[in-house]
């Protein structure tokens, strides 16, 4: 999101929930905005937008530096998580004793966040994992079930063009991006494209391994529950 509004750096905060997600306040206007499409919901502001919005997709060393070799890569001293194992800081040890960095399969929101939940859409579980993607016409949601059970990776139509959904081998997120191709396949942990391009650690290279430049619709890892929320009435891929 853009944090400049007519030209003027405003300041953002989370100030409490709304629909079980977090609603962000800025301090010159005191106007409430939605974190996920950016609009504002109420104060002196609401019709405006903090716009246009970007994908920030998880990600990994590796694939930033896939993606551009001169990125720059910060180490903190905090603990991480590699491979679902705690790693202690630059010494990089593994902490066997550490908790596994996995989601619960029985996931609930505590009572505070339920409080504060409208009519919710029951064609998915509250807490359903999946990828949301939107455009100026559609939204639709992508079940990481039903990613699995189509092999991890398929092409999909959105907006008449042709939309690669696919899990990340190295991350394991869901993701979207417009191809030029109809089918996709794993092979190991590349994902083939009918075209002869490759998806390779989250970048798509040509067949002698060029990098080439994608695009893709606005897109987030989210639970059924927030997106449902945030989009009324969505598509639910394969329902």
């Amino acid at each position: 999101m853009v944090p400049t509004i007519d030209g003027k750096m405003h300041h953002f905060n989370n100030v409490g929930l709304y629909d079980a997600l977090f609603i962000m306040q800025d301090s010159e206007t005191k106007t409430l905005w939605n974190h996920i499409t950016g609009e504002a919901l109420y104060g002196p502001l609401v019709g405006r937008s903090l716009g246009p919005i970007g994908n920030l997709l998880p990600t990994n060393v590796k694939e930033a530096l896939e993606s551009d070799p001169k990125t720059q890569v910060a180490i903190s001293d905090r603990p991480y998580y590699v491979a679902s194992k705690l790693v202690s800081g630059l010494s990089g040890t593994p902490d066997p004793g550490a908790p596994r960095n996995r989601l619960a399969p029985d996931a609930q929101l505590n009572d505070s966040f339920i409080q504060t939940l409208g009519k919710e859409d029951t064609r998915r579980l509250r807490m359903d994992m999946g990828l949301g993607v939107w455009t100026d016409k559609t939204t639709r949601y992508y079940p990481m079930s039903v990613i699995r059970d189509r092999g991890r990776a398929f092409v999909d139509h959105i907006d008449g063009k042709r939309a690669l959904i696919y899990i990340d081998p190295e991350t394991n997120n869901p993701a979207a991006m417009f191809v030029d191709a109809s089918t996709a396949r794993f092979e190991r942990d590349d994902i083939r494209l009918d075209n002869g391009t490759v998806v390779r650690s989250g970048v798509l290279v040509d067949h002698r391994g060029k990098p080439q430049t994608t695009h893709g619709p606005q897109q987030m890892f989210t639970r059924w529950y927030g997106f449902a929320l945030t989009f009324p009435g969505t598509e639910v891929f394969g329902q």
